[in-house]
Formats: C-alpha cells, sequence, structure tokens
C-alpha cells in the first residue's frame, strides 16, 4: 500500500462526486514546477537555453558535441537522468550558471500528468483504488 501513497493522500482533496468522477479527475490533473524524470524537447528549445559566454568557454569538441545535439531533428528524450540531461551537467559545471538555470526553468515548465509527476507508471484505474485500500 506504500506504493499508493501520494493516490491515498491526494484523495480526499479530489471534488466530492462518484469513484469514477474522482478517478477521471485525478487522471485528468497535471502538475508543472518539478523536473520530470523524463520529458521531450527539441534542439531548437535546448539551443535558446545556452549562455554564449559559458558556451564560448567550452572546448571545441564540447562546443561541437551540443551542436550536434541541438541540431537533431526532431524531439529528444531530456530529463535528470536522460542522455541529454546527464551530458549538460557533465558540460555546464557551474550548476546556478545561466545554462543550468534556463535549462531547469524549461524542465520546471513542461505540464505532465499528476499520477507521472507522482512516480506512477500509467492512470488510476478501479484495480489501483481497491490496491490502495478500497478508496471511494
Amino acid at each position: 500500500m506504500a506504493y499508493y501513497t501520494a493516490l491515498i493522500n491526494q484523495w480526499p482533496s479530489l471534488t466530492p462526486g462518484t469513484t469514477a468522477a474522482k478517478l477521471l479527475q485525478i487522471n485528468s490533473m497535471v502538475v508543472t514546477g518539478a523536473i520530470p524524470t523524463s520529458f521531450f524537447v527539441t534542439g531548437n528549445q535546448v539551443l535558446n537555453c545556452i549562455d554564449w559566454t559559458e558556451f564560448a568557454a567550452l572546448t571545441a569538441q564540447q562546443q561541437n558535441n551540443i551542436s550536434n545535439v541541438c541540431g537533431i531533428n526532431g524531439d529528444i528524450l531530456g530529463g535528470q537522468n536522460s542522455f541529454l540531461g546527464k551530458m549538460f551537467v557533465a558540460t555546464f559545471t557551474n550548476f546556478s550558471g545561466p545554462t543550468i538555470v534556463a535549462l531547469t526553468a524549461l524542465a520546471k515548465g513542461i505540464s505532465q500528468p499528476w499520477w507521472q509527476a507522482n512516480g506512477y507508471s500509467g492512470p488510476f484505474s478501479q484495480p489501483d483504488l481497491v490496491a490502495a485500500g478500497g478508496l471511494t
């Protein structure tokens, strides 16, 4: 039941109604302001977060690596444990510098489902409510 602690704690704050209505409500809730474990961004979004002064101070190889990633067409998987996240943390080591601050703001601005932000693998269903102690 510990797995469902966040669900159990959130359940009483939902609008009173049927169990089905509460389930629909919690599955449609979104959260911003937290860095998602994973999310998708474009190279342009990442590029717009890079501070020129910090970029200019990098080695030519580091600049090339960053430029190659930012030049990728389509979505790039970002997040705390992604290749992109680890590469930027390793490259821009001043964690209070403008590049990391901008990337953090970008990540925190991304909307994600409440269930995902709280570590669940998917939307809740009736069996989850039973497993959480019979929420109604």
